[in-house]
């Protein structure tokens, strides 16, 4: 079976992924419960039955004596007929001295090795078959010789009671862990719900919204851990309102600059059609060429204003590294017949060293071209125009410097603000233009009049690369 493009897999549910890790988890946990349950729960048993087993051989011990000159032992029959009620099975004893003279009781019981004088002790072993545990004292036959003599007393059962009550323990821990899970998985799925409800309310909210509506969902009831993603989700809304935003204001932009425009270019060519005299015809048509060429720089600045304005945040207009001085260079040498059109001059002042700052070249010539050309069109014929291209902590600027009339304190407030200009013949879409490239590249423009003399200062600063 193929995989689908990009490894994409089908969802799965949120109470399946986290029964599939939280699962695994309770297993081994009552895993673990019911082996440590386990043995504790046999050396409890142990412990218990070894008792009563070590009573059976002390109670021996204390009825044996050797005042005859041999060994005699008197068992009590009434605690060997309890303790075998209590065991449930069968009670074997022995009595045996290490000079093998004394063999009294059930002499095939096996021995225990390696017991030390005054021990008792507790061990597993097999009789005729049966499985049986064997409780062995080992002492002196006189207490005056310890060196001398010694006997040992046995007394062994059968597994079978002390089997079957380890078992019932064992299987009420294993009914008790099972109940436990149970719980908690019930407990679990009741939390599972819980949480996944505010989802689904999350889910109806969205599937109630029109088509149009982009207004951000209330965070407020969500669990913190959804809150980010539905966050992200208002911001994603947040960019597409503030696109169709821009898309709408780029349209009444160009419907409020070119209507004038194309309306009288057409009144002037109506005029023209209507008369006779070829001079008032060239005089019109002059006339109306003049209404062209403000119309397509209107056009071409609007354009240039959304381009810039659609840069920030997309991928549509990559940014490089660039060389301020080549951008520079390459935009005064555009409009190098303009400017000596108007008998004007411009030189360059930059470091010998590259400055160099990340943004869109194209983006930043038109920029460029912009504030240059506005220098061009608002500077008397003959005066120069000086681009300067500094660095100062961190940051690199190129300033703009005309000899032209400047701006008052009104017209500087709003640079840079769209159909804001200082001159009747502008619209200050060159200037909006230059901020918006500036932001873009994570910097600002900043418009000043000269100190020295008239004229306007507009400066664009920008973080090196």
């Amino acid at each position: 079976m193929s995989m689908p493009a990009g490894g994409d897999r089908s969802g799965r549910r949120l109470a399946v992924t986290l029964g599939f890790w939280i699962v695994p988890a309770i297993v081994v946990a009552m895993a673990t419960t019911l082996w440590f349950s386990a043995t504790t729960i046999r050396e409890m048993a142990d412990s218990a039955y070894d008792r009563s087993l070590a009573g059976a051989v002390r109670a021996i011990d204390a009825n044996i004596s050797t005042e005859s000159g041999g060994v005699g032992v008197e068992l009590p029959y009434n605690l060997f007929a309890f303790f075998q009620l209590t065991a449930q099975g069968k009670v074997y004893f022995n009595v045996s001295t290490s000079d093998g003279l004394v063999q009294i009781g059930d002499v095939l019981l096996p021995q225990t090795g390696g017991l030390a004088s005054g021990e008792l002790r507790f061990e597993d072993g097999t009789y005729f078959g049966e499985q049986i545990r064997i409780g062995t004292l080992k002492r002196p036959l006189d207490a005056g010789k310890p060196e001398g003599t010694q006997i040992t007393i046995q007394v062994a059962e059968t597994k079978v009671s002390r089997t079957s009550f380890r078992n019932e323990l064992i299987l009420r821990a294993v009914l008790r862990d099972l109940l436990v899970v149970a719980v908690i998985a019930a407990l679990l799925a009741v939390g599972v719900f819980l949480a996944v409800k505010p989802l689904n309310r999350l889910r109806e909210a969205i599937d109630a919204k029109e088509p149009d509506d982009l207004t951000p969902v209330e965070v407020s009831s969500l669990p913190l851990e959804v809150i980010p993603l539905v966050q992200a989700m208002n911001g994603l809304m947040q960019r597409t309102v503030d696109q169709a935003e821009q898309q709408r204001r780029f349209l009444d932009d160009a419907s409020h600059q070119l209507r004038t425009p194309m309306t009288i270019l057409r009144t002037q060519i109506d005029y023209a059609l209507h008369q006779d005299n070829l001079g008032e015809i060239r005089q019109t048509l002059g006339a109306s060429r003049d209404v062209l060429e403000r119309a397509v720089r209107t056009t071409n600045q609007l354009l240039a204003l959304a381009k810039a304005r659609t840069h920030q945040g997309t991928e549509i207009y990559p940014q490089t590294v660039l060389n301020l001085s080549e951008t520079a260079a390459d935009t005064i040498r555009t409009l190098w017949p303009r400017i000596r059109a108007r008998r004007m001059d411009c030189v360059l002042e930059a470091p010998d060293d590259p400055v160099c700052i990340l943004a869109n070249e194209g983006l930043l010539q038109e920029a460029f071209m912009n504030i240059l050309d506005n220098a061009v069109s608002y500077t008397q014929e003959g005066s120069l125009i000086a681009v300067v291209i500094r660095q100062q902590d961190g940051t690199a600027a190129i300033d703009f410097i005309d000899e032209g009339p400047g701006m008052n304190a009104e017209e500087l407030a709003h640079a840079g603000t769209r159909f804001r200009s200082g001159n009747t013949k502008g619209s200050g879409l060159g200037l909006a233009i230059a901020l918006t490239v500036a932001r873009a590249s994570g910097g600002t423009m900043v418009v000043k009049n000269r100190d020295d003399r008239s004229g306007l200062i507009v400066s664009i600063v920008v973080p090196e690369a």
